[in-house]
C-alpha cells in the first residue's frame, strides 16, 4: 500500500507539470499564490481528470490492484469489471505519517460545481483521520525547537503559515480535533495554538477542540 501511494504521488506530481495540469497550475499560482518551489516543497500534485490514471500507473509498475484498493486510491467498478480512480480532476496534497511515508491524499476540487470541494482518500489500515495531520513530519523539528504546535483546519492554511515562518503548523485532515490528535501533540509540544476559521463554524470547532 505504501508503494501504491508512492506511485500515485509520483503520478500526481508529474501530472501537475504536464499540459494536463495547466488549469491546476493556474489555480495554484493565480488563486493561491503558490509558485513551483512551494508546490514542490509540499508535494502538491494533480489527479488527472480521467477514470484510470492511477489504475494505469499501478499496472505499469506491476503493483497489485489490491494494494491500490487497500490504500484507497482506486475502487472496483460496481459491475465488478475493472477499477477506477477515486481522486479525479483535483489538486492533491500528500498526507504523511511521522516517518514521512505517504499514507493518504487530500484533493481540492477545481471545476465549478465539483462536490465535495475537499475529498480525502478513505480511511485505511495506514490512514486514520482521528490521529493524522497534514504536514506532520515537516513540523516535528520546529515543534521541538519552539515547544509549540499550531493547528489549522486546511491544507492551504498550513502552507500560508509555513511560508510566513511558522513551520510548527499541522492541519487536521477534514475532521475535528480528536483525543488521538491531542495525544500526538502532547508528546511533542508544551503549547498548542488553535487557528481555525473566524466564522461561526470555526468558533464552534475551536470550542470543541479546547475541550479535547
Amino acid at each position: 500500500m505504501v508503494a501504491a501511494n508512492d506511485a500515485a504521488q509520483a503520478l500526481y506530481r508529474k501530472a501537475l507539470a504536464s499540459p494536463e495540469g495547466a488549469a491546476a497550475r493556474a489555480y495554484l499560482m493565480d488563486a493561491r499564490g503558490l509558485d513551483a518551489e512551494v508546490q514542490e516543497r509540499f508535494g502538491i500534485g494533480f489527479a488527472p481528470d480521467r477514470w484510470d490514471a492511477v489504475v494505469h500507473q499501478l499496472r505499469t509498475l506491476r503493483i497489485p490492484f489490491e494494494a491500490g484498493e487497500g490504500a484507497g486510491l482506486i475502487a472496483r467498478r460496481q459491475s465488478g469489471d475493472g477499477h477506477y480512480d477515486r481522486l479525479r480532476g483535483r489538486v492533491t496534497f500528500p498526507i504523511q505519517d511521522v516517518r514521512g511515508r505517504v499514507i493518504a491524499f487530500g484533493g481540492r476540487a477545481l471545476a465549478a460545481g465539483q462536490e465535495p470541494k475537499y475529498l480525502n482518500t478513505p480511511e485505511t489500515v495506514l490512514f486514520h483521520k482521528r490521529d493524522a495531520f497534514f504536514g506532520f513530519p515537516r513540523a516535528l523539528e520546529p515543534m521541538r525547537r519552539t515547544g509549540r504546535a499550531v493547528v489549522v483546519e486546511g491544507y492551504f492554511d498550513l502552507v500560508a503559515l509555513d511560508r510566513a515562518g511558522i513551520a510548527e503548523t499541522v492541519a487536521t485532515c477534514g475532521t475535528a480535533l480528536t483525543a488521538e490528535h491531542a495525544k500526538n501533540l502532547r508528546r511533542r509540544a508544551r503549547e498548542v495554538v488553535l487557528l481555525f476559521d473566524g466564522d461561526a463554524a470555526g468558533e464552534k470547532a475551536v470550542t470543541r477542540a479546547l475541550e479535547v
